[in-house]
């Protein structure tokens, strides 16, 4: 409230029926609880269940660059060469991994396994 005969105090537009919130303004995409939830389950979920060591991560890349490459024959050429270059790509992340703990003879037969 302003004195009527001053020119210089602005009028400030209050509501005295709404009142003033008190901390952070909500943002226009908060989530919800149970999204927010549904998220912390989702990345709970693509956590390793166990500790990771160098045989399991030697048996995976085996595994899966054999079923990468199994059944090869089949699929036309095209195909076979993306698979093929998928399967190397699997050697190469099996390569940088296990970098500093390599054994040579595991090297050896992966590479030769994906190398044909």
């Amino acid at each position: 409230m302003k004195h009527p005969e001053d020119q210089r105090t602005i009028e400030l537009p209050l509501d005295p029926n709404r009142a003033k919130k008190r901390g952070r303004p909500p943002k226009d995409d908060a989530m919800s609880d149970a999204e927010r939830a549904r998220r912390y389950r989702a990345r709970q979920r693509m956590l390793p269940k166990d500790e990771w060591n160098y045989e399991h991560v030697t048996a995976q890349a085996r595994a899966e660059i054999g079923r990468l490459l199994g059944g090869l024959a089949d699929k036309p050429a095209a195909e076979a060469e993306l698979v093929t270059q998928w399967a190397y790509g699997m050697f190469l992340l099996w390569d940088r991994v296990t970098a500093q703990v390599q054994r040579p003879d595991d090297r050896r037969q992966l590479l030769a396994l994906v190398s044909g």
